[in-house]
């Protein structure tokens, strides 16, 4: 449910920190004190758009924060996707716009797009107006309506269903692989055939193209390299002209030495230690004839190396980017080409898996229509009653289906509602039929009987009582009363008959301080109620007045008990 709604700046509300409770919320205010700021700023932290005119007058920023708890396993397992913790069932969905019109949102402080918002807020809040009753202004979605009345009977099969047709889908993307024209299939095997030689013949090894430009950055400093590492080998082997070498001298010196130990072993390291070190003059000297030999030993080895890397990165250029990825090119393209070649087999296997699909989704599907059908008399039945309930003694509602040639993962129905709101009258599409004030009892009718169905825990009605007074009012009032007794219910009204039944109040009203128009919310005591039903009872602040209002509620009262038993 809604716990809290936090508004800083906008429009006409500096602050505003609003703490809403279960069943039914109300809020009502003279009109223009900005309840439809309240509802707006609420739409906004659920990924709503707003222009900058939404940023109070003077303020830098605005921020909306809503904070909602104990929400479901869907809302979470939603959450958890976008990659965001929940602590304690938790979800904090803040949004921010500032005064050039950008915005920023967060759910539990990860940032989030308005997509985002919009993908968590659907499954958290249902919101209505009495000129955007969306579900049923809408007849695409009256299947969805109609099969949450079905719930949890059709649940299962709904998704059996889409597995089936997730199924379907790939058969049919490889038929359509395997079942092109015959000349397309010809151009494809022979590009796949070209793509293998190029990749095969290339003989390509992972790690050949750094050893390449190792090797290239070695012979491009040959010259450098060859002179100094022939005059190492001068100093070190050959020597000069008159000049004895380091090993011709280390050599002198051993055989000295070796004389020296004869007479006095205790000399005997400083021959091992001059020994050791011919050793290893000697390796070094061989290690850089070897060198010089590898060097010289292809004048032509740079130019091959130059074609060898324009091969390589040619093979990248157009099969991938790394050796990695060019095997992996290769290994599609051969899966590829199996596939063509052996592809009348493959078609004659797919069209026989699909016709059996075909025939699994079609039983399901035929399933499903009877649920609905069955389903549809109960509900139909039930919401002419609803609708007689509100005054509408004359109304005829009637749930019609029709099967489609086609199917998808709603099966393969037409749903429409269709009703008669006066007597002697022909049924018609409710979307083109009812009035404002019929769609608003219409929608209440179809809450009242479908509410334990309903996977959202809160619903937000913003004056869909327009146009209603009277016994009606009340019969609106206790709906609400009765849908608020299983999900949390937000309510902008002006009948004082809603006013009265409701468990927690707000009161919206409008003041200038320091020379400026602020709104602001105020939560109403039993007294503040009493006042507040008072005035929009329309009735004058007298004793008689005051006890009609205190009626009104005490009654409201008892009405809801009983209705909730």
């Amino acid at each position: 449910m809604l716990g809290e709604l936090n508004i800083n700046n906008i429009a006409l509300i500096k602050r505003s920190d609003i703490e809403f409770e279960k069943g039914l919320n109300v809020l009502s205010g003279e009109t223009g004190a900005g309840k439809s700021m309240v509802i707006g700023s609420l739409e906004f932290a659920l990924g709503g758009r707003a222009t900058r005119d939404f940023v109070r007058e003077g303020e830098e920023k605005a921020t909306v924060e809503a904070v909602f708890y104990d929400v479901s396993e869907q809302v979470l397992k939603c959450a958890a996707e976008m990659g965001v913790d929940c602590e304690d069932k938790t979800i904090i969905l803040q949004r921010t716009i500032n005064k050039f019109g950008r915005t920023s949102g967060r759910i539990n402080g990860v940032t989030a797009t308005a997509s985002m918002l919009k993908n968590i807020a659907e499954k958290l809040i249902d919101i209505h107006s009495q000129h955007e009753s969306h579900s049923l202004l809408n007849s695409a979605n009256h299947i969805d309506v109609l099969d949450r009345f079905c719930m949890p009977e059709i649940l299962g099969l709904k998704s059996e269903l889409s597995e089936l047709i997730y199924k379907y889908k790939k058969i049919r993307e490889k038929l359509k692989a395997v079942s092109g024209d015959e000349n397309e299939r010809k151009r494809r095997i022979e590009l796949l055939e070209y793509k293998i030689y190029e990749i095969e013949q290339a003989d390509l090894s992972s790690d050949e193209e750094e050893k390449l430009n190792l090797r290239k950055k070695t012979l491009l400093s040959a010259e450098k390299l060859i002179k100094h590492s022939s005059q190492c080998l001068a100093l070190l082997y050959y020597g000069g002209e008159g000049d004895l070498s380091a090993i011709d001298r280390l050599s002198a010196a051993l055989k000295l030495c070796g004389s020296m130990v004869a007479n006095d072993e205790s000399l005997s390291d400083v021959y091992e230690n001059i020994d050791e070190l011919y050793s290893k003059l000697q390796y070094t000297s061989d290690r850089l004839k070897s060198y010089l030999d590898d060097i010289n030993a292809d004048p032509n080895e740079i130019n091959k190396i130059e074609e060898r890397l324009d091969l390589i990165y040619n093979i990248k250029k157009k099969y991938g980017a790394d050796f990695n990825e060019i095997m992996e090119n290769l290994k599609k393209a051969k899966e590829e080409l199996d596939f063509i070649n052996n592809s009348e087999e493959i078609r004659l296997k797919l069209n026989a898996e699909n016709d059996k699909i075909i025939n699994s989704i079609k039983n399901i599907c035929d399933k499903i229509t009877d649920i609905r059908k069955n389903a549809a008399k109960k509900l139909q039945k039930r919401i002419t009653e609803e609708l007689r309930d509100l005054e509408m003694k004359n109304a005829i509602f009637e749930v019609y289906i029709t099967q489609k040639d086609s199917f998808n993962s709603k099966g393969r129905d037409n749903v429409e509602f269709m009703i008669s709101t006066n007597a002697g009258e022909s049924l018609k599409p409710l979307s083109t039929t009812a009035s404002g004030g019929e769609m608003s009892r219409v929608m209440l009718g179809l809450k009242t009987v479908i509410s334990g169905n309903e996977n959202i825990d809160t619903f937000v009605f913003d004056e869909i009582d327009t146009g209603i007074s009277g016994r009606t009012a009340t019969k609106v009032a206790e709906k609400m009363a009765y849908i608020s007794n299983k999900q949390q219910i937000l309510c902008i009204t002006h009948l004082p008959q809603i006013e009265a039944i409701s468990d927690k109040s707000f009161l919206i009203e409008k003041s200038v301080e320091s020379e400026k128009t602020v709104t602001k919310v105020k939560e109403l005591n039993y007294n503040d109620k009493v006042s507040e039903v008072l005035r929009l009872m329309g009735s004058n602040t007298t004793d008689a007045g005051i006890k009609a209002a205190k009626e009104m509620i005490n009654f409201s009262d008892e009405r809801k008990k009983a209705i909730r038993g």
